[in-house]
């Protein structure tokens, strides 16, 4: 006979995007019905992009939310947004005093790798052959062994939800998805299914992009991945899910109910609710989505990326 689901509800969030720097910012901001302020990059001075604004963030004092200045010197800014977002929705659920951290899953999406030039140029310098292309061979030869090892924990994919669960000592199943918006919709499936069916006692799901960086943001335009009318903005959020008989046990705060997550390919185009208040932030959308439609008393959350990914799911306001 089998077991009846776990209702799974969301206790914490964590959130740090164009619109503010905590969850009660950005819901504020949500409501308010502002938009984030743009900037055009230096970096893109005299190319065809010059003048074109990307959403800009709000100050985060990322030693100060971390309580550390240590592992900051192993974080690309998308790794910080994600650890100062995962550490906001840990200290809002209590999860890490109520739950065992082997009992603690994470489920993560993250976006495109990116690296500062000034920390990768000696490597890229060394690994050009006598054609001046590019070479993967003197990459392996030459280039990395031009550049600081330490470079490989700022410019891995997987490296922000890794630092997550180093720093808050998450030792349950994990899963990384990257890098759109649809990877990071089956990290939310996954999180919603582990809870249900009892696998982790708490998730911590969510998504870190920086689509603002300018190597990004010149590759999302030659890719055709942004509109003439849209502009790219980096952010992240994280979202504590748990089983609303834990929850409501120890008396904890519940945003919603998460009654359903469907995640299918669809011909359709490109639908980011997001997009015209603070940008397009790609991984990391679905879950800034799913955290302020969660303080809108319900309903449904619909969004398809780039990948064709459509992402659904079914919110029941608490009680």
């Amino acid at each position: 006979m089998s077991m009846e689901p776990n209702r799974v509800v969301i206790t914490g969030m964590g959130m740090v995007t164009p619109l503010g720097a905590t969850f009660a910012e950005c819901v504020r901001a949500w409501r308010e019905g502002r938009s984030a302020g743009r900037q055009p990059l230096p970096e893109l001075n005299d190319t065809p992009l010059e003048g074109i604004g990307v959403a800009t963030l709000p100050g985060i004092k990322p030693a100060e939310r971390l309580g550390s200045r240590r592992m900051l010197k192993y974080m690309s800014h998308a790794a910080v947004l994600g650890c100062v977002a995962a550490r906001e929705a840990l200290e809002d659920a209590h999860a890490k005093v109520r739950f065992s951290p082997e009992r603690m899953g994470l489920y993560a999406g993250t976006g495109l790798a990116t690296a500062n030039i000034d920390e990768v140029r000696t490597m890229v310098e060394a690994s050009i052959d006598e054609r001046g292309q590019f070479s993967c061979r003197l990459l392996g030869e030459r280039g990395l062994a031009a550049t600081n090892p330490l470079l490989s924990f700022k410019i891995l994919a997987n490296m922000p939800p890794c630092l997550i669960s180093i720093i808050e000592c998450i030792k349950g199943p994990n899963l990384i998805f990257t890098p759109w918006e649809g990877q990071t919709g089956a990290a939310l499936l996954e999180a919603w299914k582990a809870v249900a069916m009892g696998e982790v006692d708490c998730a911590l799901a969510g998504a870190a992009d920086n689509a603002a960086h300018p190597a990004t943001f010149v590759y999302l335009h030659r890719a055709g991945f942004l509109r003439t009318d849209e502009y790219p903005a980096s952010g992240a959020a994280y979202l504590v899910f748990e089983k609303l008989e834990t929850a409501s046990r120890d008396g904890r705060q519940i945003y919603a109910e998460i009654e359903n997550v469907s995640l299918f390919a669809s011909d359709e185009g490109v639908n980011d609710p997001l997009s015209e208040p603070m940008g397009r932030t790609f991984a990391a959308a679905p879950a800034i989505l799913l955290g302020l439609k969660s303080i809108d008393g319900g309903g449904r959350l619909s969004m398809c990326g780039v990948d064709r990914q459509r992402l659904e799911i079914e919110l029941k306001a608490s009680s």
